[in-house]
C-alpha cells in the first residue's frame, strides 16, 4: 500500500504512466507546474513526505528514464515558452519543456536549424540536454551537448544556477539523466543554412565493407545522413543497407514564400502524425501476427526493399528535393511507434562503437542479433561524434540502433542475446543510449560509463539527500550510498 502523504497541492495528482515502448508501467503523483515556484513547491512537498522527483520532458524517452514508479514525477511540459531569441548570434533562449519542433517554427524560416535534432520532433529541450540526444548529422554538429551554450538549474534546495559551457557543472548536467537537479531554461546555439531544403540521395550498399566506403565519402559531401540495415543478411552479403543521404540546397525564396510552404510542412507533419498514430494502433494486432513470423516476415521485406533501392539507384532516380523537416521527423511518424515494433515485452538497444573498429564491431553485433531466436524487427545506423559529458553516449563513431521484438517462449534467449551484445560494445569501448535503455544491469552500467563516479560525487554536494532520481537511475545502481559502500 502507498503510504499516507499530505494532501498535495492542486497541480500535483497521481496518474499511470508507460514508457514510449509500452512495456514499462508505473504510477506516479505528476506536477505539472507552470513556475519556478510551483517547481519549488513540489520539491518541498516531496522532501516533506519524503518522496524522490524524477523530472520529465516530453515523456519521449523509449525506457525508464523518466519514470519514478511510486513518487513524484514534475512534468515541465507547461513550461514552454520562448524566451528569447537573437537573430544576429543565432541563438534562442527557451524554458525546458518546449518542444524541437516549437523551435523550428521559430527559427526555420529565418535560415537557421537546430542540430542534433532527434527523430521524435516532440522530445522536449530538456529532455534533449539530459539524454544529450543526437540527430542524423551528428559526425558535423556533435551530440546535443555541442548544441547547448548555456542553461539555468534550480537545485533540490531551490536555488538556481547559470551553468554555461565553462562551467565546472556543464558536463554532468549535460547528458546527466537529470540526477542533478531541474532545468528551468536553456539557451541554444542555431546553425545557419541555405535554405529549408535538401536533396536526399539513397544509395545501397551491397554489404558492410561497401557500406564503409560509402559513408566515408557521404560524410566529406553531405550534411546528414541515417543507414537502413539489413540485420537478416548474411555471410558476403552481412551490413547490406540502404544510406538516406541529405545534403543542403541553394534556393532563391522570399522570407514570405518560405514561411507559405514551412507552414504547409508543418500541417503536413502534423496531420500526417496524427494519422500516422491512429493507423498504427488500429493494424497494431495485425502487426504482433505477423511479427509471430517474424523471420520471414522482415527477411522478405528488407530483401525487397534492398532490390528496389538498388534498381531506382541504378536507374538514376534515387535523389529527390524535399523539405528538412520531411527528412528529420517524418520517418518518426510513417513506420509504427516503438511500442508497436517493440511488443509487450520488448525494448530497444542503441549502442556506439569506435570509427576504428567500424567494420568488425558491425559484423560481430549483426552476428548476435542472428543467432537470436528474435531478430531486430529494424536496425538503423548513424555517425557521431565525441563529446565530453560524463554520461555521453556519444564517441567518434557509430551507433546501431535496434528494436527487438521477443515471443514470450523466447524472453530468456533474448535477454542472453542482449547481454552479448552489451559485452561485445562494452570490449570495444563503446556504450548504449541510455534514453533507450531498459535492459542494463548495475555491472553492465559501471562498466559503460566508469565516470558515474564523477557524477555521484557532484550529487552528493548538490543534492545530498537524494531527492533527483529515477527508475533508470535505481535500476542501474546510481545511488550515493553506493559510492560510501565502496570507500570511494
Amino acid at each position: 500500500m502507498r503510504p499516507e502523504h499530505e494532501t498535495p497541492p492542486d497541480f500535483m495528482r497521481w496518474e499511470e504512466l508507460s514508457s514510449l515502448v509500452g512495456s514499462i508501467r508505473t504510477r506516479s503523483l505528476v506536477a505539472r507546474p507552470t513556475t519556478v515556484d510551483q517547481c519549488r513547491e513540489a520539491l518541498a512537498y516531496s522532501r516533506r513526505n519524503g518522496m524522490t522527483v524524477c523530472v520529465r520532458g516530453a515523456g519521449r524517452t523509449y525506457g525508464d528514464l523518466a519514470l519514478n514508479d511510486g513518487h513524484v514525477l514534475l512534468d515541465m511540459s507547461g513550461m514552454n515558452r520562448i524566451l528569447s531569441f537573437d537573430e544576429d548570434a543565432a541563438q534562442i533562449t527557451v524554458q525546458s519543456g518546449t518542444r524541437l519542433i516549437d523551435i523550428y517554427q521559430h527559427v526555420h524560416h529565418r535560415l537557421l536549424f537546430l542540430g542534433a535534432s532527434p527523430t521524435e520532433s516532440h522530445s522536449s529541450v530538456a529532455g534533449a540536454i539530459c539524454a544529450n540526444v543526437n540527430g542524423k548529422e551528428g559526425w558535423h554538429h556533435g551530440s546535443f551537448a555541442h548544441q547547448v551554450v548555456g542553461l539555468k538549474l534550480l537545485l533540490a534546495g531551490g536555488e538556481i544556477l547559470d551553468i554555461d559551457r565553462s562551467h565546472e557543472l556543464f558536463n554532468a548536467v549535460v547528458g546527466g539523466i537529470g540526477m542533478l537537479g531541474v532545468i528551468l531554461e536553456a539557451t541554444l546555439q542555431l546553425k545557419p543554412v541555405p535554405s529549408p531544403y535538401v536533396r536526399v540521395d539513397r544509395i545501397p550498399a551491397s554489404n558492410v565493407d561497401a557500406l564503409l566506403e560509402a559513408l566515408a565519402e557521404v560524410e566529406k559531401s553531405y550534411d546528414a545522413a541515417v543507414v537502413w540495415i539489413d540485420a537478416y543478411a548474411r555471410g558476403s552479403r552481412i551490413g547490406r543497407s540502404v544510406i538516406h543521404a541529405a545534403k543542403w540546397l541553394e534556393r532563391d525564396d522570399t522570407d514570405a514564400e518560405r514561411k507559405a510552404y514551412l507552414e504547409a510542412g508543418y500541417e503536413r507533419l502534423d496531420k500526417h502524425r496524427r494519422f500516422g498514430l491512429a493507423l498504427h494502433e488500429k493494424v497494431g494486432p495485425v502487426l504482433s501476427l505477423m511479427l509471430q513470423a517474424q523471420r520471414l516476415m522482415m527477411n522478405t521485406f528488407n530483401r525487397l526493399y534492398y532490390a528496389m533501392s538498388r534498381v531506382t539507384y541504378r536507374a538514376g532516380r534515387s535523389s529527390n528535393s524535399e523539405l528538412f523537416l520531411r527528412f528529420a521527423f517524418e520517418a518518426s511518424f510513417t513506420v509504427p511507434p516503438a511500442h508497436l515494433v517493440c511488443g509487450p515485452r520488448g525494448y530497444t538497444v542503441q549502442l556506439t562503437f569506435p570509427r576504428a573498429d567500424a567494420r568488425a564491431a558491425i559484423v560481430e553485433l549483426l552476428e548476435i542479433c542472428q543467432a537470436s531466436p528474435c531478430p531486430p524487427v529494424t536496425t538503423i545506423l548513424r555517425a557521431h561524434k565525441a563529446d565530453d559529458c560524463l554520461i555521453s553516449f556519444s564517441e567518434d563513431g557509430y551507433s546501431l540502433n535496434f528494436e527487438f521484438h521477443p515471443k514470450p517462449r523466447h524472453e530468456a534467449a533474448s535477454r542472453a542475446a542482449i547481454d552479448r551484445l552489451i559485452d561485445a560494445t562494452v570490449k570495444r569501448g563503446g556504450k548504449i543510449h541510455l534514453a533507450k535503455d531498459q535492459v542494463l544491469r548495475p555491472e553492465q552500467f559501471h562498466r559503460v560509463y566508469p565516470r558515474y563516479r564523477e557524477l555521484l560525487e557532484i550529487k552528493a554536494r548538490l543534492d545530498p539527500e537524494g531527492l533527483f532520481t529515477s527508475d533508470l537511475a535505481r535500476r542501474v545502481g546510481i545511488d550515493p550510498a553506493r559510492l560510501a559502500e565502496e570507500g570511494a
